[in-house]
């Protein structure tokens, strides 16, 4: 028992440390195996009592378990932050007297307000777009080169990252806004409104799509990515959404939807035949899901019916549904369709 105790054999971080080291030693390219020998062999002969004492006789195992946990920390610590920094603008920015610290940027100014309008920088606008979907789908890379009109040309849109407040723009209907005074008195334009994609912003985008707000939408979809962020936010917040789709009934009208599979210059990105395949089949799940819910609990909601045995049709979803539009952008394409004109075509005129 001495014996043990003085060489460690019953430590329990001895045994755990060996058993990790024995474990990943045959999945180990033999240079990584050559170095924790010699590091091993090392320490034990010239700092036995520090190997003992401080590495349970596993020096390489137990420093690269220190460093891996020391990682772990650090990331843990910046999502806290991360999360922490958020909620702290979203929490404390109604303090400025914003009705909505989200939305604060957009005016309320449409054609019907021309005289107020032209007070200030804001043009006067016909419709409203929005420009939505997953965090990191493209949105405002696509707002910024929907104002570049050389179709053929690739775009270079400036670094962004993720926002909590909407960007907003002003497209003429004949062409890009131009912010001279005289453009301004004689041209009717198009606001679009880029809103965020962080999930926690998710549930305020409704207000945003009933049909005295705006005229249609442009959803983006990364195709570099999987799809399940991007249909959450078009299932829960689009095609599911009571209020939204309540709204739209009572209007006699026909929210319309293009779809915009962003990134297609990238290898890895998926043609949108195939994007709509993979977006018809997570739409498909998260129906299943929500029929399973109802007839557990009784109180799911299966607004999007459909046909036992069937799938989902996504050009056409049904009656009082949205009409959904495909297209394909690129724009680090050069010298070829990148996608932009049928975007603003679709702005601009649906």
């Amino acid at each position: 028992p001495q014996h043990a105790d003085a060489t460690g054999e019953d430590d329990p971080t001895q045994i755990v440390l060996r058993s990790v080291r024995l474990s990943a030693a045959p999945y180990l390219p033999p240079p990584v195996l050559n170095a924790i020998h010699i590091t091993d062999s090392y320490l034990h002969v010239n700092h036995a009592s520090f190997s003992s004492t401080y590495c349970h006789s596993e020096p390489s195992v137990s420093m690269l378990s220190a460093l891996f946990s020391a990682y772990v920390v650090l990331r843990l610590i910046q999502g806290l932050q991360f999360w922490w920094t958020s909620t702290t603008k979203r929490s404390t920015a109604h303090l400025s007297g914003e009705e909505d610290a989200v939305l604060s940027g957009l005016s309320q100014k449409s054609k019907t307000d021309n005289k107020s309008a032209q007070d200030d920088d804001v043009p006067s606008f016909d419709e409203t777009v929005v420009l939505c979907g997953a965090s990191g789908a493209g949105k405002t890379a696509l707002l910024h080169c929907l104002f570049t009109e050389n179709d053929g040309d690739s775009c270079q849109p400036p670094m962004t990252t993720t926002s909590l407040v909407a960007n907003v723009a002003y497209m003429n209907i004949s062409g890009s806004y131009n912010a001279d005074e005289e453009s301004k008195n004689k041209t009717e334009a198009v606001r679009l409104v880029d809103y965020p994609g962080h999930p926690s912003l998710s549930t305020k985008l409704t207000s945003l799509l009933l049909p005295d707000q705006t005229a249609r939408v442009v959803f983006t979809v990364d195709a570099t990515k999987p799809v399940t962020d991007g249909v959450a936010i078009l299932y829960k917040s689009i095609l599911t959404n009571n209020q939204v789709r309540k709204a739209w009934k009572a209007s006699g009208k026909t929210l319309s939807i293009l779809i915009v599979c962003t990134k297609e210059d990238d290898k890895k990105a998926k043609n949108h035949k195939r994007m709509k395949i993979q977006i018809r089949n997570e739409l498909d799940r998260l129906r299943k899901v929500d029929s399973a819910m109802e007839d557990v609990t009784g109180n799911g909601s299966t607004p999007m019916s459909i046909a036992k045995g069937k799938t989902i049709d996504l050009d056409d979803l049904g009656p009082d549904m949205p009409e959904l539009h495909f297209v394909e952008t690129g724009l680090g394409n050069q010298g070829g369709d990148n996608g932009l004109k049928a975007v603003r075509e679709f702005v601009r005129t649906g």
